[in-house]
C-alpha cells in the first residue's frame, strides 16, 4: 500500500537511554531547588516526549510555558515543546497555537516553523508545509529536521526528485541517519529505483534493526518485485515489533490476498480496523478486499463508510471509479476517475483509459493511458494499459517495448521469474544457448512459439521451454524436428549440465525483439501439426460415408484468467446454432464446462471429444478431421489458428489487445474469421449472424473429407 510521503517513523525511544536518564535527574535536581526552573521544565518535558510519556511531556512543558513568562528568553521555546508535546499527543489545532505563539515571541524560531510544517503534512497540505521547512532552514541551515520535512512535502506533491535531494542533505549533515536512509528509500521507490530503495531501506534496517515503518516498506517493496516470501518475513517483523502499526496490518492483508488466502488477508484487516476503525487506508483496504472477492455489495458498504469520512481521499474516490467500472457503468467511472484524478490518485488517469475502452471510446483511451505514463513513468500498471492500447490499436513498435512492463505488473506476473543469465536482445548467439520460456496462457504459448524458428535462425542452440499440455504439440515445430530446437518441459529438471543456457527470452518478448508490425506478422504457413498416427485414430469417429459439415466447438476458456467471464459463455448459447441442418457437432471443451453437454435438450447432439484429451497434441489430432473450429477466445483458437485451419472466433464487445479492433481477420492466423460482439455480453445477436453466416457459407464439396 503506497503512501504520499514517508510513513511516519514515530517516537520509538521506549526505555530511557542514560544520558537521557542522566538529563532527567539533573533536571529533577535543578527543580527540587526551584520548581518554577524554566529551562529544566522544558528539558523534562522533551525527555518525557523521547520516552512517549506524552502526557506528562503536555504538563510540564505547559508548566514550562507558565514559568517560562518572567524570562523572555526562554518564552520561545517554552512554547516550541509545548507545541511538540500537542503534536505528539494528536491535538494539532492545539499544536498551531503554540508554534505560533512561539513565532511570535521569537521570529528566529526554526523549531516552530518546522513544526508548522509537520502540522501542514498531516492536514495534507504539501505546498504550505514546504514553505514553513523553508522557513525553518533560512534560520537554521543545518536543522536536520527540517530538510527531511522539507523532503516529506515535496514527496507530498509528488516531487520525488526534490525530496530525495533533500534527504540526501541530510545525511550529508548527519551520516548514518537511519530516519534519513528510510526516507531516500522512499523516494527512490517512488522514482522507480527499487533496487537502490531496496539497499536504503536495509541500510536504515542495519542503523535501526527496531525500525518498524522501514520493515513496512521494504516489505511492501519485496512484494511488489515478486518476492513474496521475504515480502512475508519483513511485514509479519514490523508488526512483531509494532503491533500497533496499521500499515503493516493492511500490507499483510494485502500479500495473503493476492496470494488467494482469503482468510488470513481478512483476519490482518480486522486487526488494523480494531486499531483504529476511522483511518480511511483501512476501510479503503477492506473495499478492495471484498471486490476481490467478488463481493460488490460489501465493497459498496466500506467505500461508502470511506467517502463519508473523507469524501476528498483521492484514492477512495478513485475506487468508486473502480466498483462503477466492475459494474459495466463505464460513462459514470468515466467522470469519477476524472474526479479522482484532480485529487491527486497516481492510477486514476490509467483507469479512466479502461473506462474509456470499454466506451468504445479509443482515440481517448490512449490519449489518457498516454497521460497516466506522463505523470507517472514509472509506474508499471500504467504503462503496462498503455501497452494493451497501443497494441490494440495497431501501434506495436511503441506498444511492444511498454508491453515489458508487464514483469513490474502484479496482476500479470506476481511472482515473476528471475534468471542469472543476460535477458536476449536480438543479437547472434552463436556456440550459445538460449532459453525461450512460456510466461502466460496455453494460447500466448501456440501463438508465440513460431518466433523459435527466427530465433534459430540467429545462430546457437534454443530450448523451448513450455507448460505440459503443449510439449508433446511443439515437438512438430519445422525447428524442432529439424534439431535446432530443443522442447523442455516448465518445472522439469535442467535440460543439460550447467550452466543449462546462456541467454534468456520469455516468448511474448520476442516480438519487441524482431520489431513486429502488423505487416510482419511471421506466417511461415501451418506451424503445428498432429501426429498423423493420431490423426488417423481421430478420423475414425466419422464414418467414410458422413457427409455433415464436421464443425468442431469450445466455449470456455480457463476460469482463472482476469477476463474469463467476457470471453466465454455456456453451451446453452450456442443453442440456435445447433440447429443447423447439415453439421455435424464435435465438442473441443475442455474442465468442467464439458459437462454442460449432458444438459442438452432432446434432439440436440453435439460428440464429445476432446474433454478426456491428455493434451492438446491429441486435440491437434482431432481439429485436422474438421472443417470448421468456431470457438471463443480460447486456446483452442490459438491451436485451429496454427494448424491453418479454418476458425471461426467469436469475441466480447471489448476483446483482448491481440485482435485489435474493428477487423473480421487477424494477422496472426490467416484462415481465421473474428465475428464480435455489437455490444457488451450479447452473445444471443452474435450466435445469429454466426448461424446465419454458417447457413450461407459455400462450402467445398470436399469439405468433410478433409484429412
Amino acid at each position: 500500500m503506497s503512501s504520499a510521503i514517508p510513513p511516519s517513523a514515530g517516537n520509538h525511544a521506549g526505555p530511557l537511554t542514560s544520558r537521557l536518564t542522566q538529563v532527567a535527574v539533573a533536571c529533577q535536581r535543578t527543580l527540587s531547588r526551584d520548581p518554577l526552573n524554566a529551562q529544566a521544565l522544558i528539558a523534562i518535558s522533551l525527555v518525557a516526549l523521547a520516552s512517549r510519556q506524552f502526557e506528562a511531556a503536555v504538563k510540564t512543558a505547559t508548566a514550562a510555558v507558565s514559568a517560562a513568562a518572567a524570562d523572555s528568553s526562554l518564552q520561545g521555546s517554552a512554547w516550541v515543546a509545548l507545541g511538540q508535546a500537542m503534536n505528539a499527543q494528536r491535538r494539532g489545532a492545539e499544536a498551531d497555537v503554540a508554534y505560533q505563539q512561539a513565532i511570535r515571541l521569537d521570529g528566529t524560531s526554526a523549531l516552530a516553523h518546522a513544526g508548522l510544517g509537520e502540522l501542514r503534512i498531516a492536514d495534507g497540505h504539501g505546498d504550505e508545509a514546504a514553505r514553513e521547512f523553508e522557513l525553518a532552514l533560512q534560520r537554521q541551515p543545518s536543522l536536520v529536521g527540517a530538510h527531511l520535512g522539507l523532503g516529506n512535502a515535496f514527496a507530498l506533491q509528488d516531487r520525488n526528485v526534490e525530496a530525495l535531494e533533500c534527504y540526501q542533505r541530510a545525511l550529508a549533515l548527519k551520516p548514518r541517519l537511519p530516519e534519513a536512509e528510510y526516507a531516500a528509500g522512499f523516494a527512490l521507490a517512488r522514482l522507480g529505483r527499487l533496487q537502490e530503495a531496496e539497499t536504503r531501506y536495509r541500510r536504515a534496517l542495519t542503523l535501526r534493526p527496531d525500525f518498524a515503518a522501514a520493515w513496512v516498506s521494504l516489505g511492501s517493496l519485496l512484494r511488489d518485485r515478486g518476492q513474496d516470501r521475504w515480502a512475508s518475513a519483513a511485514l509479519h517483523r514490523a508488526v512483531q515489533l509494532r503491533p500497533d502499526l496499521i500499515a503493516g496490518w493492511i500490507n499483510l492483508a494485502i500479500l495473503e490476498r493476492e496470494q488467494r488466502r482469503p482468510e488470513r488477508a481478512e483476519s490482518h484487516l480486522r486487526r488494523a480496523f480494531a486499531l483504529n476503525p476511522a483511518q480511511i487506508e483501512t476501510l479503503i483496504a477492506w473495499c478492495q478486499f471484498r471486490a476481490a472477492q467478488k463481493d460488490l455489495p460489501g465493497a459498496w458498504s466500506w467505500l461508502r463508510w470511506a467517502l463519508l469520512r473523507d469524501p476528498g481521499n483521492a484514492e477512495a474516490v478513485n475506487m468508486h471509479g473502480i466498483l462503477l467500472h466492475s459494474e459495466g457503468r463505464f460513462a459514470e467511472a468515466v467522470a469519477v476517475f476524472d474526479h479522482a484524478e484532480l485529487l491527486g490518485s497516481r492510477s486514476a488517469a490509467s483507469n479512466r483509459g479502461n473506462s474509456l475502452l470499454d466506451l468504445g471510446r479509443m482515440p481517448e483511451a490512449l490519449r489518457a493511458h498516454e497521460q497516466a505514463v506522463e505523470a507517472d513513468p514509472t509506474h508499471p500498471g500504467a504503462r503496462y494499459n498503455l501497452a494493451l492500447t497501443r497494441l490494440r490499436l495497431g501501434e506495436w513498435q511503441l506498444g511492444w517495448q511498454d508491453y515489458e512492463a508487464r514483469w513490474q505488473f502484479r496482476e500479470v506476473h506476481p511472482s515473476p521469474r528471475h534468471f542469472a543469465v543476460p535477458r536476449w536482445r536480438g543479437e547472434p548467439f552463436l556456440g550459445r544457448r538460449i532459453l525461450l520460456h512460456t510466461e502466460q496462457g496455453l494460447g500466448d504459448t501456440i501463438q508465440f512459439s513460431r518466433y523459435a524458428t527466427l530465433v534459430a535462425a540467429r545462430g546457437g542452440k534454443v530450448i523451448l521451454q513450455v507448460q505440459r499440455p503443449v510439449e508433446r504439440l511443439m515437438n512438430s515445430l519445422a525447428a524442432v524436428r529439424a534439431g535446432l530446437v530443443e522442447v523442455t518441459r516448465l518445472g522439469d529438471p535442467s535440460p543439460a549440465p550447467h550452466p543449462p543456457f546462456d541467454l534468456e527470452c520469455p516468448l511474448l518478448s520476442l516480438p519487441a525483439v524482431f520489431g513486429t508490425t502488423v505487416d510482419s506478422v511471421p506466417w511461415p504457413g501451418a506451424y503445428l501439426a498432429p501426429d498423423r498416427a493420431e490423426a488417423l485414430d481421430k478420423r475414425c469417429l466419422f464414418p467414410a460415408a458422413h457427409s455433415s459439415l464436421r464443425v468442431g466447438l469450445a466455449w470456455a476458456g480457463n476460469p482463472r484468467y482476469k477476463a474469463d467471464r467476457l470471453r466465454s459463455t455456456a453451451l446453452s448459447t450456442f443453442l440456435p446454432l445447433l440447429s443447423t441442418a447439415g453439421c455435424a457437432w464435435v465438442s473441443l471443451q475442455k474442465g468442467d464446462p464439458a459437462r454442460q453437454i449432458s444438459a442438452l435438450p432432446d434432439g440436440v447432439s453435439v460428440l464429445d471429444a476432446s474433454s478426456h484429451d491428455r493434451d492438446l497434441a491429441e486435440t491437434a489430432a482431432l481439429i485436422a478431421s474438421l472443417d470448421l473450429v468456431i470457438t471463443t477466445d480460447t486456446c483452442i483458437a490459438h491451436l485451429a489458428g496454427a494448424m491453418a485451419r479454418p476458425a471461426w472466433i467469436l469475441l466480447p464487445h471489448l476483446a483482448d489487445w491481440r485482435w485489435m479492433e474493428q477487423i473480421e481477420t487477424t494477422p496472426w492466423y490467416p484462415t481465421a474469421r473474428l465475428f464480435r460482439q455489437s455490444r457488451q455480453g450479447d452473445w444471443s445477436s452474435l450466435i445469429e449472424r454466426v448461424a446465419a453466416e454458417l447457413c450461407n457459407r459455400k462450402w467445398p464439396s470436399s469439405a468433410s473429407s478433409n484429412s
